[in-house]
């Protein structure tokens, strides 16, 4: 897609399109941090809902990411598949709008442990590991790679989630006494 369709489709003028963004790539970038903006702020709903209750906030936190992705498939795919800019070679996490999204993980994951859930573990680590379990799902959901591609997909994605957090639940009842 060219800069010039892209203005044709947004109902400007090319030039006016080039006064914003330097290059298509520049534009997906935008649009690839607006996407991550996004997730946060439905990320940040669900923590504000379920203060208190670190299970919660990780098993709705879940359920919100399914949702956002299986609700925004294209958009989903730039987030996680963005152009490579010039100023962002090197890490590429250090500008990365993303980065967030899984502080907010992070958090909710060492809520969890101080609640006694989850291994006394480095927290990024184990955000990773919950990040990547749910990301894996939907990301083969959403390229029909489900077992049942035609199942429902947010049903599909949502037990995901749960099994991960009944996982999790049951580490604290059956993991090492946290007293000892």
């Amino acid at each position: 897609m060219t800069m010039a369709r892209i203005a044709a489709a947004v109902g400007c003028s090319a030039p006016a399109l080039y006064g914003h963004f330097r290059n298509r790539d520049a534009l997906l970038r935008a649009v690839h941090d607006a996407g991550f903006e996004q997730l946060v702020r439905d990320k940040v709903a669900v923590a504000a809902q379920t203060a208190g209750d670190p299970i919660g906030r990780l098993r709705e936190g879940g359920r919100a990411y399914v949702a956002f992705a299986l609700d925004n498939p294209a958009l989903y795919h730039l987030m996680f598949n963005p152009p490579p800019l010039p100023e962002f070679a090197g890490n590429p996490f250090e500008h990365d709008a993303g980065m967030a999204s899984l502080l907010l993980l992070r958090r909710a994951v060492e809520a969890a442990q101080a609640a006694g859930y989850l291994p006394a573990e480095d927290a990024d680590r184990v955000a990773f590991i919950l990040w990547s379990t749910v990301h894996g799902a939907v990301s083969l959901m959403l390229q029909n790679r489900a077992p049942h591609p035609a199942a429902d997909r947010q049903a599909l994605g949502w037990q995901v989630v749960d099994s991960a957090i009944s996982l999790i639940t049951s580490s604290r009842a059956s993991g090492p006494s946290r007293d000892a």
